[in-house]
Parts: structure tokens; sequence; C-alpha cells
């Protein structure tokens, strides 16, 4: 990859990452991550003034929102908010939108909990409201026909993951989002937690109203920061998240009294708090701008070559792949099954033992891989992984 510097810093952790294979989770921090958060923190401790380091701070968060446009949002009129993370903003998506009586939420079968649940709770308080579910089809991808029939004009939320945590599954989203617009005039809201930072991200060309994301995955940013970005129009009736002079204006009247009623900030900013995390929101801006620089293609390229690399050595040693077959592991996340193993938690724990970092459930192992995942580090990780392999691996072949 190309050494494309932020501040003397390119896109590529801080730490060694040889033995990792998790970065579907919560991945290492940037190197360019790292120093703006240092120097944040730094210069709040050494300055003589923190309120108004804060203040300056704040307002420094607007090139943040405009960069986070810029880079996956270019050439619409698109706005973003920072949030800390996809559950707290689909929370706030699910407790804030006034959904008409008898309306239809369509979530997916590939839809990651945290996008999911919030809409499935709001089913269960309202018993007016019905929760429908696209289902998969074996490839992994959501069974499109099938949410051709689930939408009508009484269908006001879809959601839909764009890249799926276990199996990497790229999902088909502009082609829902062309559905819903034929067919329905619902808010089609698009978590791309694990997307943003490992493929090429478009807002205006998967056709979203809402896109949410974190910043700790492929991203390399810190916990606790992440982003929204919406249409608009999409957002204009929504509450702010948390009622503050950040995020409305209450008003006193001649005599002294408060006023009912506030002045209130609409669409992606009404997700914003009130003290934000703003050595993290430092990081996390950093760690864009290093991603930027880099090149997103590039990057997902160098993503594309090790998930092969990953999925050649798999099938040369007799590991099984779980889930979506066809389309698994493609973008860089792909579960296996060992051939002699019953409990895939034991290897996980013996890997551990050795500095390995990986997924597991007792029916299979997921490994995660990034732009920095070296052919060697894949070799080193499968070496390990021979104990629990078939005993006559098969011939290596591109997958």
């Amino acid at each position: 990859m190309a050494e494309h510097d932020v501040r003397g810093e390119c896109f590529r952790p801080a730490a060694g990452t040889a033995r990792f294979f998790d970065w579907a989770s919560t991945a290492p921090l940037s190197a360019a991550c790292v120093r703006a958060m240092t120097e944040w923190r730094t210069a709040v401790a050494g300055h003589p003034s923190p309120p108004d380091l804060q203040n300056e701070g704040l307002a420094g968060l607007d090139v943040f929102r405009k960069r986070i446009v810029s880079v996956f949002a270019a050439g619409t009129d698109a706005e973003a908010g920072l949030v800390r993370s996809v559950s707290e903003a689909s929370s706030a998506l699910a407790r804030a939108l006034d959904l008409p009586h008898g309306s239809e939420i369509l979530v997916t079968a590939a839809d990651h909990p945290a996008l999911a649940a919030p809409w499935c709770w709001l089913a269960g308080r309202r018993p007016d409201l019905r929760l429908r579910t696209v289902p998969c089809l074996p490839s992994g991808h959501i069974d499109l026909e099938r949410a051709a029939r689930l939408l009508s004009g009484r269908t006001a939320v879809v959601t839909c993951t764009h890249l799926t945590h276990l199996d990497g599954v790229l999902q088909p989203v502009a082609e829902l989002a062309a559905l819903v617009r034929r067919s329905s005039p619902a808010l089609l809201i698009v978590d791309a937690a694990q997307s943003v930072g490992r493929v090429p991200v478009d807002f205006g060309a998967l056709g979203a109203d809402v896109l949410v994301a974190s910043g700790r995955k492929a991203l390399l940013g810190p916990m606790g920061a992440g982003f929204v970005i919406a249409a608009p129009a999409a957002l204009a009736d929504l509450s702010p998240l948390v009622f503050s002079p950040r995020t409305c204006e209450a008003r006193i009247g001649p005599a002294g009294d408060w006023l009912p009623g506030v002045r209130e900030r609409t669409g992606a900013a009404a997700f914003e708090g009130n003290l934000p995390d703003l050595a993290a929101l430092h990081g996390l801006h950093a760690s864009l701008l290093a991603y930027r620089r880099a090149g997103p293609r590039e990057v997902a390229g160098r993503v594309r070559s090790a998930a092969d690399a990953v999925l050649t050595e798999a099938r040369h040693m007799g590991f099984r792949l779980v889930g979506a077959a066809a389309s698994a592991g493609r973008h860089g996340i792909v579960r296996l099954r060992s051939p002699v193993v019953t409990d895939h938690r034991e290897v996980k724990h013996r890997l551990a033992a050795r500095g390995f970092s990986l997924a597991a459930t007792r029916d299979w192992l997921r490994l995660s891989v990034h732009a920095f995942t070296s052919p060697d580090d894949i070799a080193g990780l499968f070496d390990h992984l021979t104990p629990f392999a078939a005993a006559a691996p098969t011939a290596r072949s591109t997958p």
C-alpha cells in the first residue's frame, strides 16, 4: 500500500498485528489515531483554560462532519452527525421516529443485532406495528424478490446491513433502495459498521436515507466514536437524542419563567449529545484522513488479496466454510469449521495462548483480515491451525 502520510503517520495500525485475525470486532487503533488522541489529551492537560479549549474542539467538529460527507457521500447534499455507536444511533431512531398507526417495519435476516434490536423492541411496545423479516438466499444475500412482495404503502422503515459481520457478504443495498422507492414511503436505514474502511462506501450510490457506522472497526478508530450520514429531508422531524445547549434552545420569558417548548436542532445533528469525547473524535478524524489518503479502492484491493489467501489456505487444509458458501470471505470475513474439533472455543483458547486473536463459538471460528494482513501472517496462523485440519490437505487452488 502506498505510504500516504497524515502528519507523518500512514493508515496502518500503531501496534504490530501479525497475529490479529479479529478485525471484524474492535480493531487496533491506527498510528494517526493514536497520535491525534495523544496530542489532544496533552493539550487538555496543559491548557490554562480547559473550557476555551473544549469550545475550540467543539467548533472544529464541523470540519470533521464535512470530511465524513466528502469521503462517503461526495456529490450529495447529505449531512453528517457524530454518535458513539451503531447501537446508539439505531436506538435513537427507533425511539424518536413517530411511525403512523398500523405501520410495518421491514428488517432483514442479515442485519446485525445493533441495527435490528431497537425495531424489535419498538414492535413489541406498539401492538399496532408489524415487524417483518426479509430472508436471505443460500448465497447470504437478501432475497430481493421476497423484499418486493413484503414492501407496501404501509412500510415505514426498512433496515439493511451493508456488509455482514459473520460472513462478509456485501448486500445489494442499491437494488433494495430502488425497490423501496418504487413500492413504499419507507425510510431506508443502512448499517455500514463493517463496510466503512473495508470496501468503498458511496452514500449516494447506495440510495439510503440514513447510514450509520462505527469507527472502531476497519477505520481503526477508537471505541465510542462513530457517525450518521443522512439525506436532509430524512430526519427533518427527528428530535434530539439528548436535550442540551448544543442540541436545543430553551427560552426564558420577560418575567424570568421558563417557557414551554424549545428550538431543536434537527437532522443528523439531533444525534449528538452535550459533551462528546473530543479525544476519540479527533482520533477518528485523523484515521479517516489517513484512510482517504491511502485510497479506499487500494485498501479494498488489499483486503480482497488477504481474503483470497485465507480462503486458499482454509480449503487446502480441509476446513469447511460456514454460512454463505457462495460469497463467504470475499471481503475479509469468513467462518470456518474444523473437521476434527467439536468445540471451536478450545481452538481459540489454544491459539490465544500463542498470541493469536480471532472469534469463535462452539460451532465455528471466524477469521477477519484487513489490508495490513500479510501472506506471512496468514501462513503463520494456518501453521498453528494444522492440528485442527484434515489429515490429508488438498491441493491449493485460487478461490
